[in-house]
């Protein structure tokens, strides 16, 4: 009889973590030991965590997050798994025209040669 109630008091308490329901915060809180305002905080929880919630009721939810049970305020829980991760697209490639340079132009021929012609000057 003994080992029945044992293996009975095993099975709840290894079953009643798996029937808690995933839910996210959909704000940042304080989880806390009852479901007081003034009880002791047991830990922060950060916007968008996921929490197993276990029961609800109109302003408390109890739960747990990383391995730490407490209540949480009730508008600070959305119910539901977290939403699917949706990778944003890359920025598209923009490829410009490699820019040339070119040489810059030759000088103006210039005569260095002896005067061929009539007079001295213009004329």
């Amino acid at each position: 009889m003994r080992r029945l109630l044992i293996a009975a008091g095993m099975l709840v308490a290894f079953a009643g973590p798996s029937l808690a329901g995933p839910a996210v915060t959909v704000r940042p809180s304080a989880m806390l030991r009852s479901a007081n305002p003034h009880a002791r905080i047991v830990q922060a929880v950060p916007a968008n965590a996921q929490v197993d919630i276990q029961s609800c009721s109109a302003y408390w939810c109890f739960g747990s997050w990383r391995h730490r049970h407490g209540f949480l305020p009730a508008y600070a829980v959305g119910m539901g798994p977290p939403p699917p991760f949706e990778p944003t697209p890359p920025p598209p490639l923009v490829v410009t025209a490699p820019i040339m340079v070119a040489p810059p132009p030759p000088p103006p021929p210039v005569w260095g040669g002896p005067f061929v012609g009539f007079g001295w000057g213009r004329w």
